[in-house]
């Protein structure tokens, strides 16, 4: 199975092959060509590989990521798509991200990226032990989100069906900013009484969640209502360590516990294998070559493996462009090691945060 699977480090070929569609002078991507010819750039004539790609393809500076940021909110999804990807793409799911910093920007995933995730999620659940043929109780973002659809499509494609219970992150950071935390902490009630009223009903086999709202869980759920619960999947960005060990050990023990870090923008990174050498700190293979995330320094330069820096994201797909852009998380660069490192042999991420959101790296609100 792992010979089959589409992840390779990021070649020559590849980057190539993914600039000379959005910037071909006919058929590219009108964003990327207005850009171009804005900066100057000539890239369909200059990008020969990875390297060049990064060097004449990535922002130059924060107001050159802004005006892509404010263009993706307010300018038609197609803008950033090559004409003859909209014309004969098999589908394009319109994802948004989740709008916690503003209007949602909007971006799309194509027929072809969407089977690359989903063979590479099957793996890496598969991996770790998460169960198939049984249902699935999803408590995330759903509508719009991404994720929901990705996880409805995982849960019914390995036999089962998917029970959801909606948040709503753009209301949740509206309680916080406002200070209506009696209005919070209601919210917070009515997921649990959702969530408690399905496991009183149907028979869930696996549990996805918030990291946040999964650190909650023990608080809220009567523990005899998760003995049939097999696998874990939690998402978000920060798992504390204490927390991961809590999990596994105590609220599921045997049970496959599971990360996952992502966006709309930065895909899918699952977590590697667990083993000792983890001491429960969460890492994450990004899902290369579709995606590449860097972990860079104020200088916009990969930290050294083992230090902290600003998450930058590559997106390289036939759909979609984006040149480095800087996410608001930090993560740390990590090398990689243990049984998986030889198939993923490209640079791996641990411990993503989102510093707006978390306080002493603790998560504030449900997401």
């Amino acid at each position: 199975m792992v010979n089959s699977l589409p992840l390779h480090a990021v070649s020559d070929e590849h980057a190539r092959a993914v600039v000379r569609r959005h910037l071909h002078p006919e058929t590219g991507s009108p964003f990327w060509l207005e850009r171009d010819r804005r900066l100057g750039t000539d890239a369909y004539a200059r990008v020969d590989g990875w390297e060049s790609a990064q060097e004449l393809l990535a922002f130059r500076d924060e107001s050159d990521q802004e005006a892509y940021e404010e263009a993706s909110r307010r300018r038609p999804v197609e803008d950033f798509i090559p004409a003859d990807v909209v014309r004969d793409a098999d589908f394009l799911w319109a994802a948004q991200t989740g709008g916690t910093t503003g209007l949602p920007k909007h971006a799309t995933w194509g027929g072809a990226y969407w089977k690359h995730v989903s063979e590479f999620s099957h793996y890496a659940m598969d991996t770790h032990g998460i169960p198939r043929d049984c249902n699935w109780l999803y408590i995330s973002p759903m509508g719009p989100h991404t994720i929901g659809r990705l996880v409805v499509d995982w849960a019914e494609s390995r036999g089962g069906m998917c029970f959801s219970i909606d948040l709503d992150p753009r209301i949740v950071k509206i309680f916080g900013e406002e200070g209506m935390t009696d209005a919070y902490n209601r919210y917070v009630q009515h997921i649990w009484d959702q969530v408690t009223a399905v496991l009183q009903s149907q028979r869930i086999g696996v549990i996805y969640g918030t990291a946040r709202l999964l650190e909650m869980l023990p608080e809220y759920v009567d523990a005899r209502l998760l003995k049939d619960v097999r696998g874990v999947v939690h998402a978000g960005t920060t798992l504390p360590v204490q927390s991961h060990k809590l999990l596994r050990e105590d609220v599921f023990p045997g049970v496959p516990v599971l990360g996952m870090y992502g966006s709309s923008t930065t895909s899918i990174s699952w977590q590697k294998p667990f083993e000792p050498e983890d001491e429960h700190k969460l890492v994450y293979i990004p899902s290369s070559p579709s995606v590449s995330i860097d972990v860079v320094g104020e200088d916009n330069v990969p930290v050294a493996f083992g230090e902290e820096g600003r998450v930058r994201v590559w997106r390289l797909t036939h759909d979609q462009l984006l040149p480095g852009f800087l996410e608001r998380d930090r993560a740390r660069r990590v090398q990689p090691y243990g049984a998986a490192a030889e198939l993923f042999p490209w640079a791996w991420i641990g411990d993503p945060f989102s510093p707006e959101f978390t306080e002493g790296r603790r998560v504030e609100g449900v997401y």
